[in-house]
């Protein structure tokens, strides 16, 4: 099992100051395992899980973290696992219901029951809305939780729940890569990675979607050995458990592109959005020249390394302005664009509408 891996840059080319957590779990330093990561030695005693469903949370967020749970219960023949369901009481709809992104909605008790039961970790999972809006009655439940040494984990944008709560200071930590740039902006003194979910002390924090069902099966693994875990991924035909320390974007690079100079070569452009590299820095980068950087950027980008670059700072420069209350010229300047009206007319030139206009739509 390997939870962690030393810590990498964030998001966004910033440099964050690196945080050695002495708690950390590690497989090297068994005895430095937090107690929810810790092998089950009372079989008879379920590991407990709460889950808070924020309005608008992913449906594949939410299988992803039930349905391995369920199917060590099934697979065992045991009950290895409880869980309940909760979400804020004042979000729900028609009568104890919670919506999720889809529309489909989910049977949930109010949070403030939660406390209620004693729960050996609290999952946050939300998508849409969490990185916009604040939800206050959580926010202080999550802090008492915590006060008390419970387990916190937060799967995709339930990482802004975290982050608003106050709970992630001083902590490395994960979110969708989508919500990556609107996070950063947010939270710029919260060391951000890209990992496919992060262990740090306490608190766990996962990219959600299928991310999820890789940090639940690793959870298994750890309390009731690697063979329930392997047996779980293979009923829901899942190709492998992937490592925690996995990183989003290369692997969402990798689905199409398998030469390592063109992903080293976009690596270092989404590692210097807000500073574009020259061409010169991106061939000295790769360890190839000009010519054969632009030629293997069409092969297998279908763009030149400077069209390309300009598609990425392009595509970050939307999902900040929809996801945060940032000006349309800060930012045009957080994705390399010195010129508002050029960012704009280049905006529109790949958008077909102009920033303001996108933000009004979206």
């Amino acid at each position: 099992m390997n939870f962690t891996r030393p810590a990498s840059n964030s998001t966004g080319g910033k440099s964050r100051p690196e945080r050695v957590a002495s708690e950390r779990a590690s497989p090297e330093r068994p005895g430095l395992l937090p107690d929810f990561l810790k092998p089950r030695t009372n079989p008879s005693a379920p590991f407990r899980v709460a889950v808070i469903l924020v309005p608008g949370f992913a449906l594949m967020s939410f299988a992803s973290v039930i349905e391995p749970v369920r199917g060590a219960n099934r697979l065992s023949g045991r009950t290895l696992y409880h869980w309940r369901l909760y979400a804020p009481e004042n979000e729900m709809v028609g009568g104890g219901m919670v919506e999720s992104n889809s529309g489909i909605t989910v049977a949930a008790a109010p949070v403030a029951d939660l406390e209620q039961e004693n729960f050996d970790i609290v999952v946050i999972c939300a998508a849409s809305h969490a990185e916009h809006r604040r939800y206050r009655a959580v926010e202080e439940l999550l802090r008492r939780l915590a006060r008390r040494n419970v387990a916190l984990a937060a799967v995709s944008t339930g990482s802004f729940v975290l982050a608003r709560a106050g709970l992630l200071a001083d902590r490395r930590c994960t979110v969708h890569w989508d919500y990556a740039d609107s996070f950063a902006e947010a939270f710029p003194d919260i060391q951000l990675c890209n990992d496919l979910f992060v262990v740090d002390g306490s608190v766990l924090t996962c990219a959600g979607a299928t991310a999820a069902l890789d940090m639940m099966l690793q959870l298994i693994g750890a309390h009731n050995g690697q063979e329930l875990a392997r047996q779980i991924s293979g009923q829901f035909l899942h190709g492998g458990i992937r490592a925690a320390a996995d990183d989003q974007r290369r692997m969402l690079l990798g689905m199409g592109v398998t030469n390592s100079v063109v992903q080293k070569a976009v690596s270092l452009m989404e590692a210097a959005i807000e500073e574009p590299l020259a061409l010169t820095e991106l061939t000295r980068g790769t360890g190839v020249s000009q010519r054969q950087l632009e030629r293997l950027c069409k092969r297998y980008l279908g763009a030149t390394p400077a069209q390309y670059y300009v598609q990425l700072r392009l595509e970050r420069a939307r999902r900040i302005l929809r996801q945060t209350d940032m000006s349309v010229a800060e930012v045009a300047i957080a994705c390399g664009f010195v010129s508002l009206s050029h960012f704009a007319k280049v905006y529109r030139r790949h958008y077909g509408c102009s920033p303001r206009e996108d933000r009004k739509a979206s």
